[in-house]
């Protein structure tokens, strides 16, 4: 067997069922862990793996490693005794997971949507300026070629309709993924469609 593999198959996806499991899973550190362990969970991790991959310092992880234990998104996979010191292996017990829907009705649906709000959009806000930084958006556009970045943020009134259809389309590009294309790169792709009062539309 591998260095690092664990032998045992992880599920497609597992639900996220309370408040307090999603809000340990939405700190963004966090949420890299997941992300980063999910894309194998097959494979075990070490904090300091995990640490080198993150460009972080590994006595940093230890506290979040133990939050996402404890909450059901990783499991110690294997431990082991190396120069005296008992290192552990991590892997994600799953290679995703979702939200119940339940969690966003009730008196607890507020908060829990916006944890989940601001787990999203700080993770792509993290993602634009670290593209920015690393020179990957040119947001004038002038550099021909140069890959940019699309935000728009509107107001439109539609009829049920045209909502459904709006909704298919959405449906459709969130399979985009499965595109496969010579010379691709990676994107981040967030679309968020919702109905708005008539004072947000005003205003």
């Amino acid at each position: 067997m591998p260095k690092g593999a664990v032998p045992r198959k992880a599920p497609i996806e597992r639900v996220i069922t309370d408040l307090d499991a999603l809000r340990a899973v939405s700190d963004p550190l966090r949420l890299k862990i997941v992300e980063l362990t999910a894309g194998d969970p097959e494979r075990g991790w070490t904090a300091k793996e995990l640490a080198a991959s993150l460009g972080t310092s590994q006595t940093k992880l230890y506290h979040h490693l133990a939050l996402l234990e404890e909450h059901g998104f990783l499991r110690v996979a294997e431990t082991r005794v190396v120069s005296g010191i008992t290192e552990r292996r991590f892997a994600a017990t799953a290679h995703g997971f979702s939200v119940e829907r339940s969690l966003f009705a009730g008196s607890g649906g507020e908060a829990a949507m916006a944890t989940t709000l601001d787990a999203i959009f700080d993770k792509a806000r993290g993602e634009i300026v670290s593209s920015l930084h690393a020179g990957l958006i040119d947001p004038s556009g002038s550099k021909a070629g140069h890959p940019r970045m699309a935000l728009s943020v509107t107001d439109v009134r539609l009829s049920p309709a045209s909502v459904r259809k709006v909704m298919r389309q959405i449906d459709r590009l969130k399979a985009i993924d499965d595109l496969d294309e010579a010379g691709e790169e990676h994107y981040g792709f967030l679309v968020a469609f919702y109905p708005r009062t008539s004072g947000d539309a005003d205003r």
